[in-house]
């Protein structure tokens, strides 16, 4: 059983271009990705709320109403969300909570307004997804309160391959509750994801890496697929006992526990 738990799914005749970092041609449904998924050996996967759909959260939450034994959900949320909100949200399916400050001038405001909501993570169980500009992961760990478990995406984004070895005051606050998804290189190009990889592998350790296709790669559709992301997956990681853990064991303890 592999687990994909990075994907997203819309309908692009729902998005609102004010809320959109870029145009979006084509819908991503979800028996697209069944499709596609599954011709890999997929068979479960988590599906994150992409920014350009803001806090409507009902398409995917719909999606996982018809699949609840094999989707979960990753929402977004306003900042000032009522606790028993949140808690709804989870009894649908909802693990966690992602924060896209991608492209935000001010993402330290922007995080300081959500401090609310992080608290209320800690204490409903559910974790934070983190999405940043390259470079500024250490910075915003540093001002997340302790106790959250924290899903990074896309590696954390480093400017440079030596960045987490010389920055790690927020790496290390977090450490014992960090998960990092190895998914979308194609995003950070100039940087060596096997030296990140192994970074990670040897900070965090295995048991809590994850893997994610990105689909439908957004900005990148052209460029790449779903299959080669899994090539991907195999090229960082070989020993075959370690890629099943982040395939399977790894996302089925933080999704499916």
């Amino acid at each position: 059983m592999s687990i994909d738990t990075h994907f997203h799914i819309f309908d692009k005749n729902a998005i609102n271009p004010a809320n959109s970092r870029y145009s979006v041609s084509n819908s991503a449904l979800l028996e697209d990705w069944f499709a596609l998924s599954r011709a890999q050996g997929v068979t479960k996967g988590v599906i994150v709320q992409p920014s350009f759909l803001g806090t409507d959260n009902s398409f995917l939450i719909a999606a996982i109403k018809e699949h609840p034994e094999l989707l979960k959900g990753v929402a977004v949320v306003g900042p000032s969300i009522a606790k028993h909100d949140l808690y709804a949200l989870k009894k649908q399916g909802i693990s966690g909570v992602r924060l896209n400050l991608c492209e935000n001038p001010t993402p330290l405001e922007a995080l300081a307004q959500h401090q609310a909501l992080l608290h209320q993570l800690v204490e409903l169980g559910m974790h934070l997804e983190l999405h940043h500009d390259d470079g500024l992961l250490n910075t915003l760990l540093l001002n997340i309160p302790s106790g959250l478990q924290i899903v990074i995406d896309h590696f954390g984004r480093p400017k440079s391959n030596i960045e987490f070895s010389i920055e790690t005051k927020g790496i290390d606050r977090h450490r014992d509750n960090l998960w990092v998804k190895l998914s979308a290189p194609y995003r950070t190009p100039l940087i060596d994801h096997q030296a990140i990889y192994q970074y990670w592998l040897n900070t965090i350790g295995g048991s809590r890496l994850l893997w994610g296709s990105d689909w439908p790669h957004t900005q990148f559709e052209s460029q790449q697929n779903y299959a080669s992301q899994l090539q991907a997956l195999s090229m960082l990681c070989q020993p075959p006992t370690l890629r099943e853990q982040i395939l399977s064991r790894n996302p089925t303890s933080l999704y499916w526990s």
